[in-house]
């Protein structure tokens, strides 16, 4: 077990997609900018407002499902945020983890719940965070490209 005793105090730690996935939105307001404000053939002279003004919805939907996925863990339980909503879970409910690829699950005792933003190389700060409610799991070591030097 984690040499930290289960209820104790630890710090949450908030488990979120990298900043750098923003520039998905530049990207698509970059790219649904120009659809949004095109004048017709007859109207070249100044871009009109019209009701494709709404593709513009989609670059701000992409950055608030950014901000707003998320899963954090402390000694308590989990909370999974999602774009619509957020469920919270208990320690008591959790019955272990599940991985299935790059994914990580809650196991329950009614299904199984995905864990957004985790991943296994994320497993041992997981169980850092949950206070001893989870089996201590070595840190992953860093695999590293292989070098491009002539030998």
């Amino acid at each position: 077990m984690s040499s930290a005793e289960p209820g104790a105090v630890v710090p949450p730690r908030v488990f979120r997609l990298p900043r750098l996935t923003y520039l998905v939105v530049l990207f698509l307001l970059f790219s649904t900018f120009p659809l949004a404000v095109a004048s017709s053939a007859d109207q070249l002279s100044r871009p009109t407002v019209g009701p494709r003004l709404v593709l513009l919805l989609i670059p701000l939907l992409a950055a608030v499902f950014i901000a707003r996925t998320a899963t954090v863990a402390d000694s308590s339980g989990l909370v999974v945020r999602a774009l619509f909503g957020s469920k919270q879970l208990g320690w008591d409910e959790v019955r272990g983890l599940s991985l299935s690829g790059r994914a990580v699950y809650a196991v329950l005792g009614s299904g199984a719940v995905r864990l957004p933003c985790v991943r296994t190389a994320d497993l041992a700060a997981l169980s850092k965070a949950s206070g001893g409610h989870l089996p201590e799991l070595p840190e992953p070591t860093p695999k590293y490209a292989p070098s491009r030097r002539r030998r």
